[in-house]
């Protein structure tokens, strides 16, 4: 009897276990046939948009959960699976403005003259020759001192090579004009607003990395209004950047940050290496209209005019109040003051903390910068700041910035 319920209830988990298997079967073949349609319904979708008006059944569908339940043969790939990249037509439409920058020069060191080359590149900013690159593509800093390469060779999409000459260069704004003597250049397009441009939107980066000429890569917009630390005097070249996982590698610089619609949203400038940071894909790009405006003034005068306060500037950070007993933990030190600077003419000290301008709250440099660099010379502004723990507020004439 024991025996007979043994074997009755072992046929009972018999049936269950194959039950069980039967459902796990069906179910995945369910899922399949679900997955087949879906795809089959977006290649339809796709193809209704295009003005076809055939191969537009779901005939595929059961081929490929046949073919998964008999796991014999892969099922049909979905056509809707394969459409084209954004940044093919992007590439397509954009690659022929964006040039190849070679550069060569001497510097002094302690071995003697040292001949240097470097690679970056550029964006065709007109069509009688103007092209928008990095300062830094057309500088060398080596020793300290930013002056311009000896020498300046651009090669074009085609393959063409043509010397160029610096127009100017704004070590402020990491921004130059190179030019070369040829017309009916291809133009690219800039956006009109940038307030346009989104977090999440494709962003597509294309340069010369490596000396690799016309290289592209695809991403994304990762974020606006990014800074890399840039604690000194009133440096403005790095804030207000576009972040992007777009890959951007050295050679890039120079090159454009592109949307899906083929507009220049920004001018790709640098990038934190992972092997020093330990992070993947953090590049940035200076935002179009500033280098539009640059540019345009460049081209006019040879020259960028800057408003200039004339401080030393840290940001306040809680470490940076705690090591040297600020009265509050966010706004900007002033480190110290120049003779002669509308700062000091004013009656800015070191030690002051400036907490804001003409009203906007000011919590750190790039804040500072963002301000100062909508101004001209001349303007004056009203400039709150913390001393020994008591607010005052003066006016303070900005002046023309020195050229570096």
């Amino acid at each position: 009897m024991m025996q007979t319920r043994g074997r009755t209830i072992g046929g009972r988990e018999d049936r269950r276990r194959r039950l069980v298997t039967l459902l796990m079967v069906a179910a995945v073949v369910g899922l399949a046939g679900l997955f087949a349609v879906g795809a089959v319904g977006c290649a339809n979708l796709e193809s209704s948009n295009t003005g076809s008006s055939t191969n537009n059944s779901t005939a595929g569908a059961p081929a490929a959960v046949a073919s998964t339940a008999g796991a014999e043969t892969p099922g049909p790939v979905a056509p809707g699976l394969l459409g084209a990249s954004p940044a093919e037509a992007v590439a397509t439409a954009v690659g022929p403005s964006v040039v190849n920058i070679a550069v060569e020069g001497t510097a002094q060191s302690q071995f003697g003259t040292q001949h240097y080359g470097a690679e970056g590149s550029g964006v065709i900013f007109s069509q009688d020759g103007y092209i928008i690159t990095n300062n830094h593509v057309v500088s060398d800093s080596s020793t300290g001192v930013d002056v311009p390469v000896d020498k300046v060779t651009v090669t074009f999409a085609t393959g063409e090579k043509l010397p160029a000459r610096i127009v100017g260069r704004d070590p402020l704004t990491d921004l130059a004009v190179i030019k070369v003597e040829k017309t009916g250049l291809p133009v690219a397009q800039f956006i009109d607003r940038f307030s346009l441009v989104k977090v999440g939107q494709y962003a597509v980066a294309i340069g010369s990395p490596l000396g690799l000429k016309n290289s592209v890569t695809l991403g994304i917009i990762s974020g606006l209004s990014r800074e890399i630390d840039t604690t000194g005097t009133e440096q403005f070249a790095l804030i207000d950047l576009i972040q992007t996982d777009a890959a951007i590698s050295p050679g890039n610089s120079g090159g454009a940050l592109v949307d899906a619609q083929g507009r220049v949203i920004g001018i790709n400038v640098a990038y934190l290496p992972p092997g020093q940071t330990g992070a993947q894909n953090l590049g940035f790009a200076i935002p179009s209209d500033l280098a539009k405006d640059v540019a345009n003034e460049i081209i006019k005068t040879g020259k960028v005019t800057h408003a200039y306060l004339g401080i030393q500037n840290q940001t306040v950070t809680e470490q940076l109040q705690q090591q040297f007993s600020l009265s509050r933990s966010s706004g900007v030190l002033v480190a110290g003051t120049g003779p002669g600077t509308p700062a000091a003419a004013a009656g800015l000290q070191q030690g002051d903390i400036i907490v804001k301008v003409d009203g906007t709250d000011v919590s750190n440099d790039a804040d500072l910068y963002g301000i100062l660099r909508t101004k001209k010379p001349g303007d004056t502004l009203s400039v709150t700041f913390d001393r020994g723990g008591q607010e005052q507020t003066v006016p303070v004439t900005l002046g023309e910035r020195p050229q570096s």
